[in-house]
């Protein structure tokens, strides 16, 4: 199981949404690589994320190496997971016997338009036990890229995108009913994936040992420490 230890900044003001990984506060973060390609032979495009935060809110930014940067999805909680886009999965909280608690998945396609939701580890299996956010609780969450929108087509040029976002913990508490607070010493479980490009060149931080793409896997989700 891999680790990543998620840095504080003192306050929001501090932490700018933009994809310069060597701002004064973007380098504090640490680098973790989407670096395991469970579904094909080689290794696909490169991705990255940082995150830090504050008394407030959890911040992320992604940065993805993508030749054929797309998006298609301009609606609240659509299926971004389709277009270039990066994904974040957490659960804040572990049940007693150790099982998959339940846990919220931020996906953001390369545009900022992303998906938001709280469910239940079954909720694959059953269909049931999922809540997505309100278009009053997304509002509140920031994101800022380098593709202008809303939507992307494919262009011979494309190289890279990056994704920087802020998640307040008050949307957070909102969607998952919870009273989270992040202090030093909190930890989640939690996954960190590269979507829209084909099963083989699907990239994720902690490795999922499935045959089959399933990013709705708790049971593969890695250390998320807060220092």
């Amino acid at each position: 199981m891999r680790t990543y230890t998620v840095r504080r900044v003192e306050s929001t003001g501090d932490v700018p949404l933009t994809g310069d990984p060597d701002g004064a506060v973007w380098r504090r973060a640490e680098t973790a690589s989407l670096d395991q390609f469970p579904w094909g032979d080689g290794p696909g495009p490169a991705t990255t994320v940082r995150a830090l935060y504050d008394d407030e809110a959890l911040f992320l930014q992604f940065h993805a190496e993508d030749e054929e940067i797309t998006a298609e999805v301009t609606d609240l909680n659509g299926p971004t997971f389709e277009d270039s886009s990066a994904e974040f999965f957490a659960s804040p909280e572990r049940r007693p016997d150790g099982s998959p608690a339940p846990y919220f998945n931020f996906e953001a396609n390369c545009c900022g338009t992303f998906k938001l939701a709280w469910q239940e580890p079954s909720w694959r299996e059953r269909g049931i036990g999922r809540t997505l956010v309100s278009a009053a609780d997304a509002a509140t969450v920031d994101a800022e890229t380098s593709v202008p929108g809303p939507t992307k087509s494919v262009d011979p040029d494309d190289e890279s995108w990056w994704l920087a976002a802020r998640i307040p913990l008050s949307t957070l508490r909102s969607l998952t009913g919870l009273a989270l607070t992040l202090d030093s010493g909190t930890v989640w479980r939690g996954n960190f994936y590269r979507s829209g490009v084909p099963d083989e060149e699907k990239g994720t931080w902690n490795r999922i040992d499935l045959p089959d793409p399933a990013y709705h896997s708790p049971e593969f989700f890695g250390r998320i420490e807060f220092a």
